[in-house]
């Protein structure tokens, strides 16, 4: 599951006011992660023919280019789409991923693999940039699709009345930005040739299966190109055109292309296999040629390690859900977890795809993880298992890649400044005065990253795109020469030259490369140290080289490898792609085979330019001016609430932010008058104001509520009364850090009852209540809860009836909650809760139900205290549930079991003249359930429920000798009807006095459905 950073709590907590009771309950159950504002932007606007880029100072550089970028590919599209749009496109832009993961136009967490975003309300698109302009060209174009696609289909819809159209499938919308975003990137080429190869593709017909998943978007993008290859590429855009005709996609390819969903995916499988097969006969799966290291989950970023005559594996791997940094004995692949990441602030993201690691001869482990606003580099030391020093600068937000010096005393690293550039620096890691000082070897527009140091410390070997053919994506290797301060050429060509490394001779780099076609192989390149003719300078072509110079090839592998490094006894540790998984693996002898190889294809004599640029709009007073707050709509949609406690009511919902998203409005209002004479009295409303501009969020409104509600009576029924409750609140959120938060609120009401059946006492008074709280939360989500990690909340209150002194009372409430990783799979859950009300008249909690006592029903067990205990094994029970009906079929996924049991007890019932109603006055002992159950996630956002068990009372039983509190025979009582009427739980028709039965909990065994997510 997704979570939803905490700021949501407060778009509904205006929902909850009414009753005290209410946003206790509420509170209880709110966990999540923050989304935290650490940087205070300073917003300007750019204003171009066709956008409105938004941007910040530091940045005007990459603001100028991605204006020009965004025009440049906007006429593009325009012809390809034969459409124009009529109002400019908003376009944020943010400088670094890290920032970009601070916007609030949207209140969802934005994980590394969220290259930007296309927001349909507002039409905004919103993008970061890392560093390199390729990948920002790409993913400006690929969210100008979205744009412009979204566009023609609103306008085709509406020109044909259609406006209730259920819209296009995403693996079309995703795969044609992508499809129209450019030629296939070897990461593509890589995805679609693994399946192929292992007939792994998933069925067009089947596509909803991998939804939202980034082998989606492949397919998408790949059988597009089937289209366009096989049927012309005038049918792609036909497919948009024809949208409006059906609501079924699938009748519109069939009157597009003529074809049904399984006959194109035949014929695309077809073509696909045809494409991809003959590449086994010249290349190898990388199982075939090397040996695997580790076997489990997703692996990434090897570093080699040698002490005491043992060879030692540092790297990166996900395993359970969570990345941390591993240490691996080669000769006997036993592997521990050095660091732990993802659960704390200090390591809360390694850049699993993006950063490498690095291990000197003294030990020292060198590695990036983002902490707070911006990366930090750490140095851990692997004796003492501690880290000794901790680096990070005002100006550089992203941090990657880290490569010792030979003497162990320097660093050189890729570092992403504030403007957007990214650049090499390197670090003194010398512990005495000089320590942690900086220095910056490059200053550009040009994406330089993967820095190896030559084994003595003279040269540093990287990858960047300032090579003459960068403009077209191309990554080159270029050598920097720390004596003289100059940069020269390696490598040449059309092609991505990556992740460098030295043999430890220093005679020869091995690299990654995606030359003769293949998504990328080891290439070797020859390397003598002193020799002039080798290397050339920057600004000439590497025409002087010799063939005995050339790359060749050390591998031909049919996916693709990355991150090759060496061991001291000539083995070549790399990262390969098979299967769909990431597994580090060892190529024995590669130093040798590679002393054996044959030059390569010589690098051709080139006419280099300088450098190459990319389209820009300058920044002038005449096209710029500062942020505004401009207010639009985000939602306007009906709602409608029932509620055996809290009545019914339909209305409307509106909410209203900035571009930015930094204020939000919310409006409720509806009416649950029963009557025509009570439409002008009986309205309800609720205003909510949100800051989220600062660190600390904080949100106030107003709110009334009138009409006809529910309470529970001091007999256990339900009587209706008529309230009258109006007010304010405030509430303050700062966040600590991505998974802690402080929490306060102020909550002031006039509260007016009157009792118009039963025995609720009337009540005229002005409510204040004041909370504050701590939260813990660094749980990782399965389909259908919490599997791992750790959540904690703690909070404490007080209110008062300021008028009449009718209620005074202290809240206490403690959640702490623990998941323990079985398989990657299952988990074992426990939690353990109390809340305590203490002084005049508190109010009460509802204890019962599925998330709490599962086999009582919801809120039957009324108190001012209650405490519950809850542990739950949870399993995987079907992983893909498919039904054919005759009329069709439906499926099932992600199917979770799950054995349970709960204990506790609710206490102190009361109201506010002192009557005890039904329930326990004081403390009867532990009663509870034991059972099992199974949970259905329903389109990721709604979790079916179903449970049955069986119902236990260890009140007065003996455990170990002693005698548990409480008395057996006295019956559990509870306070709705539908309990009372039930043998198990003493239930009495109170007119009669006789014990009544209900066969749904005969013999303390029941069954329960209700909708959410677990514990």
């Amino acid at each position: 599951m997704r979570k939803l950073r905490y700021i949501e709590f407060l778009m509904t907590f205006c929902f909850v006011l009414c009753t005290q009771k209410a946003a206790a309950q509420y509170h209880q159950n709110f966990f999540g992660t923050n989304k935290v504002h650490y940087t205070d932007f300073k917003w300007k606007i750019l204003e171009t023919k066709h956008f409105e880029i938004y941007y910040y100072p530091e940045m005007q550089e990459l603001a100028e280019r991605a204006a020009g970028l965004a025009e440049e590919q906007y006429l593009e599209l325009e012809t390809r789409l034969n459409h124009s749009l009529i109002k400019r496109v908003p376009m944020i832009i943010f400088s670094s991923h890290l920032y970009f993961q601070q916007t609030n136009t949207t209140p969802y967490e934005l994980p590394e693999g969220v290259g930007g975003f296309f927001e349909f309300f507002k039409g905004r698109v919103v993008l970061p940039s890392d560093g390199s302009t390729t990948n920002f060209r790409r993913v400006i174009r690929h969210e100008l699709v979205h744009v412009m696609m979204t566009s023609k289909v609103n306008r085709i819809l509406s020109q044909h009345r259609k406006f209730n159209h259920p819209g296009l499938p995403l693996w079309f919308t995703e795969g044609l930005a992508e499809f129209w975003s450019g030629e296939p990137d070897f990461q593509a080429e890589m995805v679609m040739r693994d399946a192929t190869i292992n007939n792994t593709v998933v069925p067009l017909q089947y596509f909803y299966r991998v939804e939202g998943t980034y082998y989606m978007y492949k397919l998408g993008e790949n059988l597009l190109h089937f289209v366009k290859e096989r049927y012309g590429d005038e049918k792609v855009l036909l497919l948009i055109e024809n949208c409006w005709k059906y609501d079924q996609f699938e009748k519109t390819v069939e009157l597009t292309l003529g074809k049904k969903y399984e006959e194109l995916n035949r014929e695309w499988i077809y073509w696909l296999r045809k494409k991809y097969y003959p590449t086994v006969a010249n290349n190898d799966v990388p199982s075939a040629i090397s040996k695997v290291n580790t076997r489990e989950g997703f692996n990434s970023k090897p570093a080699y390690f040698f002490k005491d005559d043992k060879e030692y594996l540092f790297y990166l791997a996900n395993r359970n859900g969570y990345t941390n940094i591993y240490k691996q004995e080669l000769k006997t692949n036993k592997s521990e977890i050095v660091i732990k990441g993802e659960r704390s602030s200090a390591f809360e993201a390694f850049h699993f795809f993006k950063s490498k690691i690095d291990v000197n001869k003294k030990g020292e482990l060198a590695f990036v993880s983002k902490s707070g606003e911006s990366d930090v580099l750490y140095i851990y030391d692997i004796d003492t298992k501690k880290i000794t020093h901790k680096y990070m600068y005002k100006n550089l937000i992203g941090l990657a890649s880290p490569s010792w010096s030979p003497d162990g005393k320097s660093i050189v690293f890729s570092g992403l400044s504030v403007s957007g550039n990214d650049d090499l620096y390197i670090i003194r890691v010398t512990g005495d005065e000089n320590d942690g000082m900086i220095e910056q070897l490059n200053n550009d527009f040009y994406d330089d990253r993967n820095p190896a140091w030559s084994p003595d410390g003279k040269y540093i070997v990287y990858s960047s795109d300032r090579t003459h053919y960068g403009e077209a994506g191309a990554y080159n290797l270029f050598l920097y020469d720390r004596t003289k301060r100059q940069t020269h050429y390696l490598t040449s060509g059309n092609y991505i030259d990556d992740s460098p490394s030295w043999s430890p001779a220093g005679d020869m780099i091995a690299f990654t490369s995606n030359r003769r076609g293949t998504p990328t192989n080891v290439w070797i390149l020859p390397f003598r140290i002193g020799e002039s003719d080798f290397v050339s300078d920057l600004k000439k072509s590497p025409e002087t080289l010799e063939d005995k110079y050339s790359p060749r090839p050390l591998t031909a592998i049919t996916s693709a490898v990355f991150d090759p490094v060496w061991t001291n006894s000539g083995d070549l540790i790399f990262t390969a792609f098979e299967e769909f998984s990431f597994k580090i693996r060892t190529l024995p002898d590669a130093y040798t085979k590679a002393q054996a190889l044959q030059p390569g294809e010589r690098i051709k004599s080139v006419v280099v330019r300088s450098s190459w640029i990319t389209p820009t709009k300058a920044v002038t007073q005449a096209n710029t001016k500062p942020y505004q707050k401009r207010y639009g709509l985000d939602f306007v949609q009906g709602a409608f609430q029932a509620d055996p406690i809290y009545g019914s009511g339909g209305g409307a919902q509106i909410g209203v932010t900035d571009m930015l998203g930094n204020d939000q409005y919310y409006f409720v209002v509806y009416n649950n008058a029963r009557s025509t004479e009570q439409i002008l009295y009986d309205w309800n409303f609720v205003v909510t104001k949100i800051n989220l501009n600062q660190r600390a969020n904080f949100a106030y409104g107003l709110f009334r509520f009138k009409g006809e509600f529910f309470e529970i009576d001091d007999f256990g029924g339900i009587s209706p009364v008529d309230e009258n409750r109006y007010g304010g609140f405030f509430q303050l959120l700062y966040p600590l850090s991505k998974f802690e938060r402080i929490e306060t609120s102020l909550n002031i009401s006039r509260f007016k009852r009157d009792a118009t059946f039963g025995t609720l006492l009337p009540i005229d008074g002005v409510l204040v209540s004041n909370t504050a709280g701590y939260v813990f939360d660094n749980t990782l989500w399965g389909p259908t809860g919490p599997l791992d990690g750790n959540a904690v909340s703690l909070s404490v209150g007080y209110t008062t009836d300021v008028k009449r002194s009718q209620q005074n009372y202290s809240t206490v409430i403690f959640d702490v909650r623990n998941y323990a990783r079985i398989t990657n799979r299952s988990a074992f859950a426990s939690r353990a809760m109390v809340q305590w009300n203490q002084g005049k008249n508190p109010q009460n909690y509802l204890l019962g139900g599925s998330w709490d006592l599962r086999g009582y029903p919801r809120w039957s067990l009324p108190g001012t205290r209650f405490f519950v205990v809850n542990n739950e094994l949870r399993f995987p029970f079907v992983d893909d549930l498919n039904l054919r009906l005759p009329f069709g079929g439906f499926g099932f996924r992600s199917i979770r079991g799950a054995l349970f049991m709960d204990m506790g007890n609710a206490w102190g019932s009361q109201f506010n003249d002192g009557r005890v109603i039904l329930g326990n006055q004081k403390f009867d002992g532990i009663i509870g359930s034991l059972g099992t159950g199974f949970r259905i996630n329903f389109f990721g956002v709604l979790v079916l429920r179903f449970d049955y068990g069986k119902m236990f009372d260890l009140r007065g039983y003996r455990i170990f000798g002693q005698k548990l509190p409480g008395n057996r025979s006295r019956p559990i009582v509870t306070n709705f009807n539908e309990t009372r009427n039930n043998e198990q739980f003493g239930g009495r028709d109170f007119e009669t006095g006789e014990i009544l039965k209900n066969p749904r909990w005969s013999r303390g065994i029941f069954w329960q459905i209700w909708f959410g997510y677990d514990y």
